[in-house]
């Protein structure tokens, strides 16, 4: 949420500058996680009220986004006593039920030691209380003796940190029947060309969901950054590899991963095919050259003739170069179809072997159109007539 401007209407003056600092942060962390935490948590406010009939507002509902879950924290001030640190209900009604004056001192520093001077004052209470939640949820577990269990082999993992794990047991406060692990896949994307700026902190995130008798019932689920998502086609392309039951979560969670890994490599390669053919056409052919994508290499057009007669050659690489062949098209600078668009053929039939040079493949390719091009003129030609 940075780099956005927040208007508070009805909101107290005191504590406006105390909500637009949670909601312009980066992100929402954990007390004591490192700022390149990997798990985005996102934090929206809903409502607003008074609690003295003023019309400035001093109380208001959040949501945080927690283990691809919301939580609805209410927080309440006492806008005729701003020294006041804030009260809050929780939706989860579990949640430090138990705790006393000694361990909330403890757990809780920048809201027993609440600093009216502070603008940081309500983002640090959120996040040493998202860090007490997580705690609270984790406590949970101990009473599951599989869920326990797998908790404590992802912690004993030397591949997955302890701040890129969040659990939740559901429903709160009855006998829980889902338990949601989301874990945050520590993967490289550093080597994904063309980055935009704002997808500097792209995430994959697995998200494990155990249900049924003995949780003995799983599904996993993945979600990734809106970059990551578009590069990898969508969510819907990743077939994610059954999870056994007898399978343990951290082996899973390390395949998954690998999986991931996988697909960015092959990006990556067929990324570099692509610069690497487009960056030969421009090599030998740079005279012809009208035009190319310079970003992803994607497509290349020249100007070529036979004879007098000029047309425009453009070849475009599909996300599967290359394995799969270029597709080709001819485009003529002088005649239109009937819809008044430019008259155009594919070529398919030139000679093509996915391990060849882009060199020997853009030859042939040219050599294919020498073959074709008296045709290509003769048919734009008689269809505009």
């Amino acid at each position: 949420m940075s780099n956005q401007q927040y208007t508070f209407l009805g909101i107290d003056s005191y504590i406006e500058p105390l909500l637009k600092r949670v909601l312009e942060a980066n992100e929402l962390r954990m007390s004591g996680e490192k700022p390149t935490r990997r798990l985005s948590r996102t934090i929206q406010i809903e409502t607003t009220s008074s609690s003295c009939d003023k019309a400035e507002g001093d109380h208001f509902k959040l949501s945080i986004s927690y283990a691809r879950q919301i939580l609805t924290w209410n927080v309440y001030f006492d806008s005729q006593c701003p020294e006041m640190g804030p009260d809050f209900l929780f939706n989860d009604d579990t949640f430090l039920t138990d705790m006393n004056i000694d361990t909330l001192s403890d757990r809780l520093p920048s809201l027993t030691k609440w600093n009216v001077n502070d603008q940081d004052a309500l983002l640090n209470v959120l996040m040493e209380l998202l860090l007490c939640y997580k705690q609270h949820q984790v406590q949970l577990l101990e009473k599951q003796d599989r869920l326990k269990l797998e908790y404590t082999m992802l912690m004993s993992s030397t591949d997955i940190a302890q701040e890129d794990v969040e659990v939740m047991l559901l429903p709160f406060g009855s006998k829980p029947t889902e338990a949601k692990f989301l874990i945050s896949l520590s993967i490289d994307v550093s080597q994904l060309q063309n980055r935009p700026f704002e997808s500097q902190n792209d995430v994959a995130m697995l998200l494990v969901t155990f249900y049924g008798p003995n949780w003995n019932r799983i599904m996993p689920q993945i979600y990734f950054s809106k970059y990551l998502e578009q590069v990898l086609d969508g969510i819907s392309a990743l077939e994610l590899p059954h999870y056994p039951i007898d399978k343990c979560l951290t082996d899973y969670v390390l395949e998954i991963k690998k999986y991931v890994e996988e697909k960015i490599k092959s990006l990556v390669q067929i990324f570099e095919s692509r610069c690497l053919f487009v960056t030969t056409v421009l090599k030998y052919q740079f005279k012809s050259v009208l035009e190319y994508d310079f970003f992803s290499y994607q497509y290349v057009t020249l100007l070529v003739s036979e004879q007098g007669f000029f047309c425009m050659l453009n070849i475009r690489l599909p996300s599967s170069f290359p394995s799969d062949k270029p597709i080709v098209t001819i485009n003529s600078i002088y005649h239109m179809n009937r819809e008044r668009n430019l008259y155009k053929e594919t070529l398919n039939n030139f000679q093509y072997f996915h391990t060849w040079s882009p060199q020997k493949m853009v030859k042939e390719i040219l050599k294919h159109l020498a073959t074709c091009i008296k045709k290509f003129k003769a048919n734009s030609v008689e269809i505009c007539l």
